[in-house]
């Protein structure tokens, strides 16, 4: 039925490929950036929650001590008798001593409250940096075991896994706060990013496999820009549904609609041309004939032969992806920066006591650049396959001329940052960055472009797991500015777009 409905509306199975793969991308950055905006939320709700009675928390968290106290009690009480018996028996005159009540030491309400943490000590500063970077920590660590499997096994499974596991973990969120307190959130977190960790890479490896390169600047920057429209859902979902009291429900949102893409995602898209049962003939032979040249180890991999070795030291030793690894690190540090803007709007609006739509009117007036974010790329990744399709510029040529222009925009953006006019240069530069850098991995080794993705997109993370400490650096040292724009001048003329010596397998 499928089959016929795609062929009746001629509807191209590589678009319906990179529209399953942009929703995975959305859907991966909405269920990651979630938490960011209701973490405050959920402190105040933990910080507002009503203690349990004084009297219960004793008999429930102390009855060990007043069962001490009562045998105590007893024990003294017999031996007051006893000793009181024996003078009376040998000294007549005397007269007995009384015997001693000792009254019961119950736990008063001052050493009760004493012993429950504070708010303040539960949900600390410390601690909820450490809520914060428990994704970062498990995102870097499977970012190349899913680039290699997303290679081995096709990234079909292993994209559908990455966010299906990320769902089922958001929608139980709400309920490790509200049970298990910042410590059980820690480890969610910690699950999500480990989830979530090969979600590039899997896109990458699929990317590689149907978007021809005459196309790639389009289909794939258009692709991996969607966490551009990602940024953009889940700021929106905070400012209109968000009410202090229902912050889960944007957790039940974001983690309901990543279930709903996978359902339709395991339906529909395969890891390969070859394996699609949707695709006209027409197309899978357009397809084959205009990826890249050298893609061999996928598609020419015979049915039930091991595939090869990864290449890891020529890898390791090739200077364009160490000038990769660092200009996606650049990146990801300056966009870590910018999306603490909205949340310190909103915090503003309520600390004037905005509504509701006060708070939605700002979250479209700050998310609406990310639009342009992704729309720009769009139009970058447009130019970039004009260029290289006229020979005006080599594909190397083109990639650096995209990454000059990141730099360029960036600085123009520094300079009229108090200005009406400063998004514009901002929406260029990420516009720049996704039809230049991010493509790399892709051009430099179709074969092993997941395992490029995860070396480069995982390391590329650590901005997140150190952006606390990144940010009192960079505060204290005014150069650290200078010297990241030096280094992504160097990165910028180290970088390559030709297929690499390493895409081959040996043997």
């Amino acid at each position: 039925m499928l089959r016929d409905l795609f062929s009746y509306f001629s509807v191209q199975q590589r678009l319906v490929l990179c529209c399953f793969s942009l929703l995975a991308i959305i859907n991966a950055y909405t269920m990651r950036l979630c938490l960011d905006l209701s973490l405050k939320r959920i402190v105040l709700e933990g910080c507002a929650r009503p203690p349990p009675p004084q009297h219960a928390a004793a008999k429930i968290h102390n009855w060990l001590t007043e069962l001490s106290a009562r045998l105590n009690q007893t024990e003294n009480m017999l031996r007051e008798r006893l000793r009181a018996g024996r003078e009376h028996l040998y000294h007549p005159t005397k007269r007995p001593l009384p015997a001693i009540k000792q009254p019961l030491k119950l736990p008063s309400r001052e050493s009760v409250s004493r012993e429950r943490i504070s708010c303040s000590e539960l949900w600390s500063r410390q601690t909820q940096t450490l809520v914060t970077v428990a994704f970062y920590a498990g995102y870097m660590l499977t970012h190349i075991p899913g680039g290699r499997l997303s290679e081995r096994c096709g990234g079909k499974w292993i994209l559908g896994a990455a966010i299906i596991f990320s769902a089922i973990l958001t929608l139980l969120t709400p309920l490790a706060v509200r049970h298990g307190g910042p410590y059980a959130l820690m480890a969610v977190r910690l699950g999500i990013g480990l989830c979530e960790g090969p979600t590039f890479p899997a896109v990458s490896a699929m990317l590689a496999q149907w978007v021809p390169q005459e196309e790639r600047g389009l289909l794939a920057s258009g692709v991996l820009s969607g966490g551009e429209i990602g940024i953009t859902l889940v700021q929106l979902l905070s400012g209109l549904v968000m009410a202090e009291e229902d912050w889960p429900v944007g957790f039940y949102v974001v983690g309901g609609g990543a279930v709903a893409w996978f359902l339709g995602f395991i339906l529909i898209c395969h890891s390969k041309p070859d394996n699609c049962p949707y695709i006209q003939s027409e197309e899978r032979d357009y397809i084959k004939s205009h990826v890249s040249a050298t893609l061999l180890v996928a598609a020419d991999n015979a049915e039930g032969q091991q595939p090869p070795k990864a290449p890891w030291r020529s890898m390791l030793m090739s200077t364009p992806l160490w000038a990769l690894v660092s200009a996606s690190m650049q990146h990801d540090w300056s966009q870590q920066q910018f999306g603490q803007e909205l949340q310190e709007v909103l915090e503003e609006l309520r600390a004037k006591g905005s509504t509701l739509w006060d708070e939605l009117e700002a979250s479209i007036m700050v998310t609406a650049p990310y639009i342009g974010n992704w729309l720009a790329s769009l139009s970058t990744g447009t130019l970039s396959d004009y260029l290289i399709a006229e020979q005006l510029l080599s594909r190397t040529e083109t990639r650096r001329f995209m990454s000059w222009l990141v730099f360029v925009c960036g600085s123009m953006y520094m300079v009229h940052l108090k200005s009406d006019g400063a998004r514009i240069w901002r929406v260029l530069a990420v516009g720049a960055y996704y039809a230049g850098i991010k493509l790399l991995p892709l051009d430099m080794s179709p074969n092993y472009a997941g395992t490029l993705m995860g070396i480069s997109n995982g390391m590329g993370a650590l901005p997140g797991l150190l952006l606390p400490y990144l940010q009192e650096f960079e505060a204290d040292h005014a150069i650290v500015g200078s010297v990241r724009s030096a280094l992504w001048l160097i990165c910028s003329a180290y970088i390559s777009a030709e297929v690499q010596s390493y895409n081959q397998p040996q043997g």
